[in-house]
């Protein structure tokens, strides 16, 4: 798995974050977005693909940061799993 997700997931998967994410990401309303979390963004650019990064406090001219492009259900599975890891309560169904 890619560095860039395995740190978002450790980082930004907490039971605070956890519900606002998952409605951001299943939402058919929303097709195109960023959800900030702490210390990364997610970009929505269309409704099955989402590119996260870090956030870059301070480097205003920077050209080039990692990045991850993940699909939909992919995404969401893993942040399943670190929930069920950290066993954070009210966890979604992929699948609704």
């Amino acid at each position: 798995m890619n560095d860039v997700l395995l740190k978002f997931l450790d980082e930004e998967i907490t039971s605070a974050v956890y519900g606002d994410l998952w409605r951001f990401i299943t939402s058919d309303s929303i097709v195109r977005g960023t959800f900030e979390c702490s210390n990364h963004i997610v970009m929505k650019i269309s409704p099955c693909q989402f590119i996260i990064y870090p956030i870059c406090v301070g480097m205003e001219n920077t050209k080039c940061r990692d990045a991850v492009l993940v699909a939909r259900t992919y995404f969401l599975k893993k942040i399943n799993s670190k929930a069920y890891e950290r066993r954070l309560p009210d966890i979604q169904n992929i699948f609704e």
